[in-house]
């Protein structure tokens, strides 16, 4: 298993190794989309700006989407790939404000 780092990219890195882009549904018609807030800080809300901002972009490009926000503690909880497996069967993809 990896560790964390190795699976995020440094951007002021001299180099770094070439990562494998995540599956991308075939069509957004009548998908229902996960917003996650997942900032370290939620109570300054720059994340669920930046979500809505998404979902009022996507909304106009695909006026067939439904949006849900769903909670997601930055640290802690079940394991990314647990809860992403968990996620998979709820959402046709997710839109997730990380950072701090």
């Amino acid at each position: 298993m990896s560790s964390i780092s190795s699976r995020y990219i440094d951007p002021v890195a001299d180099a770094y190794e070439t990562k494998t882009a995540a599956e991308r549904p075939s069509s957004l018609s009548e998908a229902k989309l996960g917003l996650v807030d997942s900032m370290l800080n939620p109570g300054a809300m720059w994340g669920q700006g930046m979500l809505d901002a998404a979902a009022e972009f996507l909304s106009r490009k695909h006026r067939s989407l439904s949006f849900a926000r769903v909670a997601r503690p930055p640290l802690g909880g079940p394991s990314p790939a647990r809860w992403a497996a968990a996620m998979a069967d709820r959402y046709s993809a997710l839109v997730i404000a990380v950072g701090d």
